[in-house]
């Protein structure tokens, strides 16, 4: 239900439909001193993977794209449904909290070798393995070979840290995908972790900025120590606000920097290349910031529109990775032009099938669409 396609078009429109330009990419209509930055947040097209089911949960097939009813702010847009989404090729980063409670969690997912393999499928792929708690440890770069990811996943352990920064960690594995990952393949994240960060020093906002300018959808398989969570915050009260009151450590490089005769970037300076620029978010934008502090796996996967797990048992784990398998190859790929929009704003979708009152449709609820222009100060 999906084709390759470039990676050029999928960089200019985003899971938020927001494309970010730096100033220097606006046209020079003046002097330096007149000129002011224009940063643009709009999509050629916006990409809706949407899986739709049976009250039964199984998997419809086959429909078209007049059966599509797609909705942009209540108006109905004409769509287009690319043909076979489950063959292209898929980068992969899965994510493991190493520190705090995690360890109790590892017997229950044993077996997650083998379930990568299910994740990945037959389509060609890659998989990085990175666990984490006061920063991010790359256990695996990008490797094609399911022996080595085995081996990375065997050797995660104990990290024996307080912190449990999910948020960093996320945004690291984020960069890693943009830097490192195949370019002409989806982007994935499988996080396992608590529902909670601890520690993460990113900004927020510009944390769901970032996800807004990426093609990447997380997948959160999440448990919930509840009596630790108890205990912790006995012991070391709340620390839920710590994540937005100074920029992020720099995280370890890749496993194949040095090998590449890379030069690692400074100690002061962030992993990526462009960021976003610092302005008053509109009130819906803050909304989804402060969803992240209530639960960072549940919300960094709605964000991405990916998909949103707990587990308690092994039994509960493995389900949930099967769910994650079959829903990461099985889903409609459907595309139209956005109505523009003159000022910065949040686009509410809906997505409904004719012929089909009942089924329970998975995609995305929004995107960023707009033009903001700064007074003229740097935007970093």
């Amino acid at each position: 239900m999906n084709s390759p396609r470039s990676r050029t078009l999928v960089h200019s429109l985003c899971l938020f439909g927001l494309v970010f330009l730096h100033p220097a990419a606006a046209q020079d209509t003046g002097s330096a001193e007149t000129q002011i930055p224009k940063f643009v947040a709009h999509s050629n097209l916006v990409f809706l993977p949407t899986r739709v089911q049976d009250k039964n949960g199984k998997t419809i097939y086959g429909l078209t794209a007049d059966q599509f009813i797609v909705e942009d702010n209540g108006v109905r847009q004409a769509v287009q449904v690319d043909e076979e989404p489950g063959s292209s090729g898929l980068s992969l980063v899965v994510l493991v909290q190493c520190s705090r409670s995690a360890p109790e969690e590892f017997r229950k997912i044993k077996g997650l070798g083998a379930m990568v393999d299910a994740i990945a499928g037959a389509v060609p792929h890659e998989v990085a393995v990175v666990s984490y708690g006061y920063a991010p440890y790359v256990l695996r770069d990008f490797t094609t070979s399911s022996d080595a990811v085995r081996s990375a996943l065997a050797r995660i352990e104990e990290c024996g840290e307080f912190h449990a920064e999910t948020i960093d960690a996320v945004y690291y594995a984020i960069n890693l995908l943009r830097r490192h990952g195949h370019s002409h393949y989806r982007r994935a994240i499988l996080l396992i972790s608590e529902m909670r960060d601890h520690g993460s020093r990113s900004k927020l906002q510009e944390v769901v900025a970032e996800l807004g300018i990426t093609d990447t959808a997380i997948y959160s398989v999440a448990f919930a120590p509840v009596r630790n969570e108890m205990v912790d915050g006995l012991l070391h009260g709340d620390d839920s606000d710590s994540d937005s009151k100074s920029p992020p450590p720099k995280p370890p490089p890749p496993l194949d920097s040095a090998e590449a005769g890379e030069s690692a970037p400074p100690v002061t300076e962030p992993i990526y290349t462009d960021r976003v620029p610092r302005m008053l978010w509109p009130p819906q934008f803050l909304v989804l910031v402060n969803a992240l502090r209530r639960n960072a796996a549940e919300g960094l996967a709605s964000l991405s529109g990916g998909e949103y797990f707990t587990f308690t048992t092994q039994k509960n784990f493995e389900r949930s990775l099967e769910q994650i398998a079959n829903s990461i190859h099985n889903y409609y790929l459907l595309r139209y032009q956005p109505p523009e929009s003159p000022i910065l704003v949040l686009h509410t979708l809906r997505v409904r099938v004719e012929g089909y009152p009942h089924a329970i449709i998975q995609t995305r609820k929004n995107y960023w669409s707009g033009i903001y222009e700064s007074s003229g100060s740097d935007p970093h």
